[in-house]
């Protein structure tokens, strides 16, 4: 199936807020359409994807050079496709206390708007990726982590500020509850290099990690 009409870009809703995603973007079969100079660094088959808490289908994950694609294996003309900078955080969840499903988690980022009295209680969007085999997780990760932090926000002027904050020694709230000490598996891309040689060392020393994250 090949999309014969120029994609739409609509918002995700997800617990009341939005963010900006491709519904439906274009494919050609189980692949999705890529553009100049892209290339799909991993595909990943049977991966259920959940809307906060809806689940949205059964599909193919693949993460290219720019775009996350999720393409729905039942519905053709169902999918969803984003830019990395739009996911400000994105760990490995094994804790069947926060989801009952080894996942991807992906905190999204929420579109800009003015600020009103109820925004102390307005959730944040997210998406979870459940793979049919929880042992490709580690790979998503690893191949997520990579092409995150290929493609930097290039509005974001705080990297310098998150930095800072990192080295002050202060701990990063997460919105579930993790089963490893605070700071395991953390990764910024500024440090990525770093980063990918800690995971590596961290996984030789300690065995399974019940969370691992990468936070812009």
């Amino acid at each position: 199936f090949e999309c014969s009409q120029p994609p739409t870009s609509v918002p995700l809703d997800v617990h009341s807020t939005t963010m900006p995603v491709e519904r439906a973007p274009p494919r050609n079969g189980d692949l999705p359409t890529l553009g100049a100079n892209e290339e799909i660094r991993l595909s990943e088959q049977r991966v259920k994807l959940y809307a906060g808490q809806n689940l949205e289908g059964e599909g193919i994950l693949h993460l290219t050079t720019r775009q996350i694609v999720w393409l729905n294996s039942q519905n053709p003309a169902a999918g969803y496709a984003m830019d990395y900078p739009f996911v400000t955080m994105h760990a490995i969840s094994r804790d069947k206390n926060a989801w009952p499903e080894h996942c991807l988690y992906c905190q999204l980022r929420e579109e800009e708007r003015p600020e009103t009295e109820d925004d102390a209680d307005t959730d944040v969007p997210e998406l979870r990726f459940v793979p049919a085999d929880s042992a490709n997780l580690q790979q998503m990760f690893m191949v997520f982590s990579e092409m995150s932090a290929m493609n930097p926000d290039p509005t974001d002027d705080q990297a310098d500020g998150i930095s800072e904050e990192d080295d002050s020694g202060d701990d990063i709230e997460l919105p579930f509850q993790v089963g490893a000490p605070m700071g395991a598996g953390i990764w910024t891309a500024d440090h990525n290099d770093d980063a990918m040689a800690d995971a590596d060392e961290d996984d030789d020393d300690h065995g399974d990690i019940a969370m691992e994250t990468e936070t812009k």
